[in-house]
């Protein structure tokens, strides 16, 4: 199962529904037409179905040409445990197992708040209650396994860096022994809201570094979809003051576009978007009024470049392609230690 490709695809609904934990999205791969699916919770499956055919999807994805079958609804009876659920759709094709996705789900993470619309979908372009539930929880679970995986000794301290209106903010707070969580952003609006309403110390930072934060200070930072809206030259700006801002040791998990969406975003092209390798000429309206005209992009690059760029800044322990939501890639990075 740990060796299954990433999916595309997204949970839209994970919750607790007339005593039952409902399971329910979408998942496709570009290159493997699946027919079945079945859903794996803490080990054990709990359904395998035929995947249900969706038109919806098809006019989506045009330019894949499977993707009208890629729909999945699952439940189990629900009872309350310690620890979270750890939960894995797999598609398959034939019988035989071809791609996943992966969550997790706990009841006492889920927040008990509402994040105000305006500010969701200024980081998910979605206010729906449930999907936005759903994606915290994926989230968290594809920035905090790698954490845990890498991190050699106990994190004392973490930022956000870009955390919104803090959905994966609350889920360190509240589902990771890490005493001192910090989170920032360009948006002032909701830095506010978070300062209101979270736990945890807040900032807003400038469009480009540096920022308030002392040298070698966190243990961990995070940033999802952060990078994936930079150029090229305020990349290696933002690259170099978490190079700063990182402790010795300590971690980067930072998402970027890499060829999987451009593959997606660009109708199913990659070679001819990502000609230069990085491609950051794609505006991104989804700041505009917040940000200058020409700051806030759809930046797009390959995996050789970023591995052979963000090396230079830090050491690169893992690529994770489609690592982060089932679309954009994640990469885990330490902050070299000189001697």
């Amino acid at each position: 199962m740990n060796d299954l490709p990433n999916a595309r695809g997204y949970l839209d609904f994970l919750d607790i529904k007339d005593g039952k934990l409902v399971i329910q999205g979408w998942i496709l791969h570009p290159d493997i037409p699946m027919d079945s699916f079945k859903v794996v919770v803490d080990g054990k499956v709990i359904k395998e179905a035929p995947l249900v055919q969706s038109d919806g999807m098809a006019k989506v994805f045009p330019f894949v040409k499977h993707a009208q079958h890629s729909v999945f609804r699952s439940s189990m009876p629900y009872e309350k445990k310690s620890g979270v659920f750890d939960i894995v759709v797999i598609g398959c094709r034939d019988g035989r197992e071809a791609a996943k996705l992966e969550t997790w789900f706990s009841e006492d993470l889920r927040p008990d708040f509402a994040f105000p619309d305006v500010l969701k979908v200024r980081v998910a372009n979605n206010a729906k209650k449930e999907y936005f539930s759903a994606s915290s929880f994926a989230s968290f679970r594809n920035y905090y396994e790698p954490v845990q995986r890498f991190s050699k000794t106990p994190i004392k301290n973490m930022l956000d860096w870009g955390c919104g209106c803090g959905r994966l903010t609350v889920m360190f707070s509240r589902g990771t022994p890490i005493s001192e969580v910090y989170g920032c952003d360009i948006d002032k609006e909701s830095v506010a809201w978070c300062k209101e309403n979270l736990e945890g110390s807040f900032d807003v930072i400038p469009l480009v570094p540096p920022t308030r934060y002392a040298d070698d200070f966190f243990d961990l930072v995070i940033s999802n979809s952060v990078l994936t809206h930079l150029t090229k030259d305020i990349q290696l700006k933002w690259l170099a003051e978490m190079r700063r801002i990182i402790a010795p040791g300590g971690l980067f998990v930072a998402s970027v576009h890499g060829e999987f969406a451009t593959y997606f975003n660009f109708n199913g092209e990659v070679s001819g978007p990502l000609k230069n390798e990085i491609n950051d000429e794609t505006r991104d309206h989804n700041l505009d009024g917040l940000v200058p005209n020409d700051y806030y992009r759809g930046t797009f690059q390959t995996r050789r470049y970023t591995e052979r760029v963000f090396s230079e800044y830090f050491e690169i322990l893992e690529y994770i392609q489609a690592g982060s939501l089932n679309f954009q890639d994640l990469v885990v990075m330490r902050k070299r230690v000189t001697t």
